[in-house]
């Protein structure tokens, strides 16, 4: 009897002599070169992109194009000149002064660097109106705080998005106050959180603009049309100098710091009166590319005389994001969020939906045909009936109900392909079975006192087991394929991100005329499928040598 060192040489010279016969066998050949490239694409997830498939939206504007379409011409459905993210942030911190930034005020209003305020310890800009008489007001008086910038592309970026923190200090009727002092006083009152207008004796008002270099046009870029709905008064967009708008900003407090939030100008989301996109009304084609300023007017209303009056405001974290038309590998979906990290990340449950699901559902037919094909009677009839039973019913329907009873988790939707694929192979095991154990060997076995166990799993299993790497190969697409029919439907685990998925959401944001978002994720599904099937065919041919092409 061979020792374990024999056995191991017998099964290296097995393993040589398979993978000898397999690499002349194209199809095999092909079917691994593809699979070996979704395996790296999957396991080197994190290395080929920075960006998670489901949290990570807003890194572009929403549907972007590739970004090798820019160098493609018009002609073939290219996009030359189209405009790529873009930050105006130097010095967005003030951390190096005022540095950068250009202050045009009118009296009694001065600007300087403070370099800590509250938690802020990296630095401000401090905007503060005086005044020192008593029985005089000087009415409104407009500052602005810009930075002008180039814009260095022919096409208009796909939204604009602005930041700005803001403190209030100064004199008040209650005496002198910091925002954050006011916020907590008027939060147990039930008011709402508005700048210090209500509380200053020199109220504040203001807006975000954006103005074009080349003729001068002003554009408010917050507050937006939406605001409308707060009861605010809103001008249209574009502004004269002599004609401001006069609102409250809304706030979210944090620490002894107010933030104004995000402020959006999108051409998917907003429509600006009668201004169909606003990002290209901004950004005309005639003035690209461009000089452009950005920056935040601020008009103090002196209008309490009776005492001397002194408001200050802290301006922090003031920059400008342009999200661009074009993005990445692959692009943006809805949500700007990278296209090529969906497609990166759905490799890896394709794989692994498709493995695991198989080899539950072979390991279950194995069973189920070894016991009713050796043990046969009443063991074989109730489990050949069963399987007919499970054939007849409609998969993807059963699947649909079962994955809506349970919920769309990916583990529940993996058990339910694996428990509802076994019972073809099953079918096929038993027929081998039923051959097999009519065999002198077997009989031998029976004789010398063999029990049922050791024969299906010494003689019989060994003879059949050609047919569970094949079995394995060929069911991996059924069950890559119900998966993506699934998710394509919307029972999609809502924490991972699919091939199916990909196409679910391209239907229902009525996507269909971006092709760099459809095509990918289908050719994918396809190509996987049709490699484990060339696989599958391979090993049939591999472990059966009558289909053996003769060389």
């Amino acid at each position: 009897m061979p020792g374990a060192k024999e056995k191991v040489v017998m099964s290296l010279v097995k393993l040589m002599r398979f993978l000898s016969i397999f690499a002349h066998n194209r199809r095999g050949v092909i079917g691994m070169l593809i699979i070996s490239g979704f395996a790296v694409m999957a396991l080197g997830a994190p290395l080929l992109t920075p960006y998670d498939p489901v949290r990570d939206k807003f890194i572009t504007g929403s549907y972007s194009a590739p970004l090798w379409l820019k160098y493609v011409p018009a002609a073939l459905g290219g996009m030359p000149g189209a405009a790529e993210n873009m930050q105006v942030e130097d010095n967005a911190g003030f951390s190096d002064g005022l540095t950068g930034w250009n202050f045009t005020g009118g009296s009694n209003v001065s600007i300087s660097y403070s370099s800590s305020v509250g938690d802020k310890e990296d630095g401000s800009a401090k905007i503060t109106f005086k005044r020192n008489e008593t029985g005089k007001t000087y009415g409104s008086v407009s500052v602005a705080l810009s930075k002008q910038f180039y814009f260095p592309y022919s096409g208009s970026p796909r939204k604009f998005i602005a930041n700005m923190s803001l403190r209030a200090e100064g004199t008040t009727q209650y005496g002198n106050y910091t925002t954050w002092e006011w916020i907590n006083e008027t939060l147990g009152k039930g008011r709402s959180i508005k700048i210090t207008q209500d509380v200053l004796d020199t109220k504040v008002k203001m807006y975000l603009y954006l103005q074009r270099v080349s003729d001068g046009k002003i554009y408010a870029i917050w507050p937006y049309q939406a605001e409308t709905a707060r009861g605010l008064d809103i001008k249209p967009p574009v502004f004269q100098s002599n004609k401001l708008p006069m609102v409250g900003l809304i706030y979210a407090a944090t620490d002894t710091w107010i933030s104004s939030g995000i402020y959006v100008a999108d051409s998917d989301v907003i429509r600006y009166f009668n201004v169909s996109d606003t990002s290209r009304e901004v950004f005309m084609s005639n003035s690209m590319p461009g000089d452009f300023v950005f920056g935040v007017n601020m008009t103090f209303l002196d209008t309490n005389g009776t005492r001397p009056v002194e408001t200050s405001i802290y301006v922090d974290d003031f920059r400008l994001d342009l999200a661009g038309r074009v993005w990445g590998l692959m692009g943006s979906d809805h949500y700007g969020s990278d296209l090529w990290s969906q497609l990166v990340y759905g490799a890896r449950i394709s794989l692994y939906v498709g493995l695991v699901a198989s080899v539950i559902g072979v390991v279950l037919g194995l069973i189920v045909g070894l016991a009713a094909g050796y043990m046969g009677k009443y063991a074989d009839e109730l489990l050949m009936r069963l399987s007919d039973m499970l054939l007849v019913i409609p998969t993807l329907p059963l699947l649909i109900v079962l994955i809506a009873v349970l919920g769309p988790n990916l583990e529940n939707l993996i058990l339910l392909i694996g428990l509802l694929g076994w019972m073809g192979f099953a079918r096929v095991v038993r027929s081998q079975v039923l051959s097999i154990k009519e065999r002198p060997f077997v009989e031998a076995a029976k004789a010398v006192g063999a029990g049922r166990i050791h024969i299906m799993t010494k003689h019989i299993l060994p003879n059949v087991i050609s047919l569970v790497y094949v079995s394995l190969a060929t069911s991996v697409p059924g069950a890559i394929v119900a998966e993506a029919a699934l998710s394509f439907l919307g029972f999609y685990d809502p924490n991972k991100m699919s091939w199916g998925r990909m196409l679910y959401e391209v239907q229902m944001n009525g996507a269909a005329q971006y092709w760099w978002w459809v095509v990918p994720p289908g050719l994918c599904i396809a190509f996987l499928a049709v490699a484990f099937i060339l696989l599958g065919f391979a090993l049939d041919e591999v472990f059966n040598p009558r289909l053996r092409m003769r060389r």
